[in-house]
């Protein structure tokens, strides 16, 4: 649920005003990347954020831009998803101080400000590590330098996976929706495999 103050209520208002007029200024498929930002933005004034998101992205795949990616960003913070939400604010904020844009820069960092606090992370705690380990968080590999570190996530199940050869396979769905903290997954030694035997297909 969007969660926000009269000062972010108020910031994000501007942020549509700063960046709507220009979303699609320079697209390569106005038909469909107009058509698409526009019916995200009618569904966002109606807080259908479900059905809003894709269409947004959507936009954005068909023709990149600095209006769609704030669109998108309040999409996804008022759809909850508050990890993914402060990822595109960052890249809004970045984007507005490469274009030399105080007011943009402004308006995003009061996002971000706001999301901080609110931010569900998670810290992947190897517990013995093994040859050719391979550890993945919803089916994406994560790197060895990756773990130990707190990551923000989004609010709700994850899904985390262990493997590696002659092991049994570990995995665990977590629910991860403590706001401001971190919750530590730990992935446990992995049990031998059980050696295969030969199979007699007549029997």
């Amino acid at each position: 649920m969007l969660r926000l103050g009269q000062r972010g209520r108020i910031a994000a208002a501007s942020l549509v005003t700063l960046w709507a007029s220009e979303a699609h200024a320079q697209a390569t498929d106005p038909a469909a990347a107009q058509s698409l930002f526009d019916e995200g933005k009618r569904l966002m004034g109606e807080k259908n954020f479900a059905a809003a998101c894709p269409k947004l992205a959507e936009s954005q795949k068909l023709d990149p831009s600095a209006g769609t990616v704030i669109a998108l960003a309040l999409c996804h913070e008022g759809e909850g998803r508050t990890a993914t939400a402060w990822a595109e604010f960052v890249q809004a904020q970045s984007d507005a101080r490469r274009d030399k844009r105080a007011d943009r820069e402004a308006a995003a960092s009061e996002h971000i400000k706001a999301l901080e606090p609110r931010l569900v992370r998670v810290r992947v705690v190897v517990g013995k590590p093994v040859d050719g380990l391979e550890v993945k968080r919803d089916g994406v590999a994560l790197g060895s330098a990756a773990w130990s570190v707190p990551v923000a996530v989004d609010p709700g199940p994850h899904l985390f996976e262990a493997t590696a050869l002659q092991k049994q396979r570990w995995s665990s769905i977590v629910e991860l929706r403590d706001e401001g903290k971190v919750t530590d997954v730990v992935v446990p030694e992995l049990a031998e495999a059980p050696p295969q035997g030969n199979v007699n297909p007549g029997t």
